[in-house]
């Protein structure tokens, strides 16, 4: 039972990845006020009659994002089920269904207030940020309750050096990178480029509107966080031995490189919708790929010294 957990537990992850990208679509499209200012409703209606296309397309997002929410119940009644009282999968499912309230509460207020469509607002800005980071945090939990789920151990921050301090750093990066990301998209949406030299003038414009004028940070962090990645797992890669901590480092590191290169062809191609999607996917394996590498080298105890012997000391 706790095997068949496990597995349903990742469904639940590669499900919730398709609602963040269908999520991001809805965005692109401009759809976010395909159902009006109304919700849960759309356009005041149960089911939306006769809709345009941008109801549709909204209208299936908080369908499918509120499948996303019965599978995390499903995924408590198991795990309350399948573990004794106090598991640490037990933990991960119900935080997982804290999280994935607090993004459903999320979206709602970005259609309530307004925050969509061509709405360019520093309301909005801040809003599709912390939105992001939250939707990061749920990935999270979610590949963490299948890992422990899985008989992986707890988390040990304390006591594990230099290792604890660089993942932190890692994880905060990706944090604040997501977030300049999901605002970067937003300025793409709202203000595209009509051609590459275009869009750099856009940048450096001293008159251009605040979300133009941001997102040029998102490239530059992403540099900066990619070469912090590539030193601190080297480092994580060394201090921690182990065959899945160094596989979990790899992984991260290859699938950074390759975030890098279709962010850059994502800006010569003036991000187009389905480029912007496959960035978006990209990014959300990496930060998979992070979570990995935190559960397995800070669940197992730092290593200790092994202690040289008087003997062999003195010929060295």
């Amino acid at each position: 039972m706790q095997r068949r957990f496990v597995g349903f537990a990742w469904f639940v992850v590669i499900y919730n990845l398709g609602v963040i990208l269908w999520g991001a679509f809805v965005r692109a499209t401009g759809s976010g006020a395909g159902c009006g200012s109304h919700w849960p409703l759309c356009n005041g209606e149960v089911i939306p009659r006769a809709p345009q296309v941008e109801t549709m397309i909204e209208f299936t997002h908080r369908i499918t994002s509120g499948v996303a929410g019965l599978l995390v119940i499903a995924m408590v009644v198991w795990a309350v089920r399948a573990f004794p009282k106090g598991h640490l999968a037990r933990r991960g499912a119900w935080l997982s269904l804290v999280v994935i309230i607090i993004e459903g509460l999320l979206g709602a207020g970005l259609v309530l207030l307004g925050l969509v469509a061509d709405n360019s607002s520093w309301a909005r800005a801040v809003a599709m940020g912390v939105h992001l980071m939250n939707t990061l945090l749920l990935l999270g939990v979610l590949v963490l309750t299948a890992w422990w789920g899985n008989g992986g151990g707890k988390l040990r921050w304390r006591g594990q050096g230099m290792v604890s301090w660089l993942l932190f750093g890692g994880v905060a990066g990706m944090m604040v990178l997501g977030a300049t990301g999901a605002i970067t998209a937003l300025g793409d949406t709202l203000f595209p480029a009509e051609s590459l030299r275009h869009g750099l003038a856009q940048d450096l414009d001293p008159q251009a509107h605040f979300l133009i004028q941001l997102r040029v940070w998102h490239p530059v962090l992403a540099i900066a966080l990619g070469i912090y990645l590539l030193l601190a797992g080297r480092v994580v890669y060394r201090m921690r031995p182990q065959p899945a901590t160094q596989r979990a480092a790899t992984v991260l590191l290859l699938l950074f490189c390759s975030q890098l290169a279709i962010g850059a062809v994502n800006l010569v191609l003036l991000a187009p919708v389905a480029m912007q999607l496959i960035h978006l996917l990209m990014a959300d394996l990496t930060w998979i790929a992070l979570v990995w590498l935190c559960a397995s080298a800070l669940s197992q105890p730092q290593p200790t010294a092994v202690p040289v012997p008087e003997r062999a000391r003195s010929y060295a």
